[in-house]
């Protein structure tokens, strides 16, 4: 197993090569050797073992190798054995005991893949009961990874629109701003053309009125001279 970052106590960049399920001997599959008595299995091997130990092949030396689950039994001290390997395991990796941690998590599953193991090599029923167990396990923690990352996106795009809102919210409230600020100035210009008109208007009234009253006097005048005059001649005739 490779760290690439000790510092990460997540443990996201740790890969493992660390197996604590008990494989088999290397078995010659093709080669000048081999043995096909087994179909290049170990005795007692059922394809319910690859469950929790998935075979491994490689080729060496112009010779193909199988690696497979064990089908040995375990006994009291291979127990142990396995007990003293996950302590060791989990001290010399960091694994948190607390919260949530894949080196934890994964060694844990291990551990449990051999008790699995052992158990099939006794009970093949057995061992499937218990990978039902450890598959629906794996799917509950996938179902509830699933669910908060989902949670989680809808918060980030929730706060998202919050923020988008504000954006808005402030752009409006900005150009509200700009239309008030244009207003006042329309209403400004309009007041000043209000007082010019009004002083206008004040001046052609002024005007009217003295060109009415001048035009009344004019014709008082003249009522007054034709009225004389008629009096004149009505006492000229009488």
């Amino acid at each position: 197993m490779e760290e690439t970052n000790d510092d990460d106590k997540n443990c996201n960049n740790i890969v493992f090569d660390v197996k604590l399920v008990k494989g088999s001997d290397p078995i010659l599959i093709e080669g000048d050797d081999e043995d096909n008595e087994c179909n290049g299995y170990p005795p007692g091997y059922n394809k319910i073992f690859e469950c929790v130990y998935p075979p491994e092949e490689w080729t060496e030396n112009g010779k193909k190798w199988r690696r497979v689950a064990s089908t040995e039994s375990a006994d009291r001290h291979q127990v142990l054995v396995l007990s003293e390997s996950l302590k060791f395991n989990l001290k010399y990796w960091n694994a948190m005991m607390h919260g949530v941690c894949p080196v934890r998590r994964e060694l844990f599953t291990q551990c449990f893949n051999e008790l699995i193991r052992q158990v099939c090599v006794n009970s093949i029923e057995q061992g499937e009961l218990l990978i039902k167990i450890r598959n629906q396990y794996t799917q509950s923690i996938i179902d509830h990874k699933r669910y908060y990352e989902s949670g989680l996106i809808f918060r980030i795009k929730r706060a998202s629109l919050n923020d988008n809102k504000n954006e808005m919210v402030k752009k409006d409230l900005h150009d509200l701003e700009d239309q008030q600020i244009e207003l006042r100035k329309q209403l400004s210009e309009a007041n000043v053309k209000y007082k010019r008109l009004e002083i206008n208007i004040k001046k052609e009234l002024n005007n009217l009125k003295d060109a009415h009253q001048h035009e009344l006097n004019f014709f008082n005048r003249n009522h007054k001279a034709l009225k004389d005059q008629l009096v004149m001649i009505l006492s000229m005739n009488t």
